[in-house]
């Protein structure tokens, strides 16, 4: 019993101490943490049934950012995201895609490109390029999702819509002048044209990602071709693998 007068002011310093030192808790009780809000992607883009008349550059790039939402389902390691992005691509390839008669159509670039048929030289550089918003929905599943850095798949669908397209030629200059002649070897023609017709506005496609942390890899294909039914080119499918980075 005389012991007791000491052990009251210990037992208070040691719970004080183990208060600031920190004693294991209950994971289970540890607030999920929402994360992924921000999605940087930097892209590879392709197409699939371009067709033997056309070479799609291994270059061919693209970058994405979207701005989501993370919604966790309950205390389960599956979370929703959904939200608005904004995309672009870059597809640099051999031939140029011309409107023929309100009909899309691949011509290859010339390239002999001196009167008597008999000097070539390599095109320099022809681009596609688009730039949609997008609407993402994607299902989140995380190993472990109350920390930040765990294993993670994503699953998504996304709704896009192309506000921009364009197209870029530097390179030999492969028109004809008023006597039907193709044009000197030292001339070079650049040529940029906006809101391509063929077109499709509206796009559709599936992607995922996997990774670890902030940082995973991604890949997009799409159901909907990349241009309008009934022309030429109307078979070529969009896909795309890349790099994500998720800063928040």
């Amino acid at each position: 019993m005389k012991r007791a007068p000491f052990l009251l002011p210990l037992l208070i310093l040691a719970s004080g101490l183990t208060a600031q030192i920190g004693l294991p808790k209950d994971s289970s009780k540890t607030k999920i943490a929402k994360q992924d809000y921000i999605i940087l992607n930097f892209n590879w883009n392709g197409w699939l049934n371009a067709g033997d008349r056309v070479e799609v550059s291994p270059f061919s790039r693209g970058f994405e950012v979207a701005v989501m939402f993370d919604q966790p389902l309950g205390k389960s390691p599956f979370a929703l995201g959904f939200g608005l992005g904004l995309s672009t691509e870059n597809i640099f390839t051999n031939a140029f895609l011309r409107n023929n008669n309100d009909s899309v159509a691949w011509q290859s670039i010339d390239k002999t490109i001196n009167p008597d048929n008999t000097t070539t030289r390599e095109w320099d550089r022809y681009k596609l390029g688009t730039t949609l918003l997008e609407l993402p929905l994607e299902v989140r599943f995380r190993l472990n999702p109350r920390k930040r850095n765990t294993f993670k798949i994503t699953a998504g669908f996304k709704v896009g819509y192309v506000v921009h397209s364009k197209e870029k030629y530097v390179g030999p200059n492969y028109l004809f002048d008023d006597q039907g002649q193709k044009s000197l070897l030292d001339e070079t023609l650049a040529m940029k044209r906006d809101d391509l017709f063929g077109i499709n506005k509206l796009r559709y496609s599936v992607y995922g990602r996997i990774g670890y942390g902030r940082f995973a890899l991604n890949f997009q294909y799409g159901l909907q071709p990349f241009f309008e039914s009934g022309l030429d080119a109307d078979n070529v499918i969009p896909i795309q693998a890349g790099f994500s980075f998720m800063p928040f």
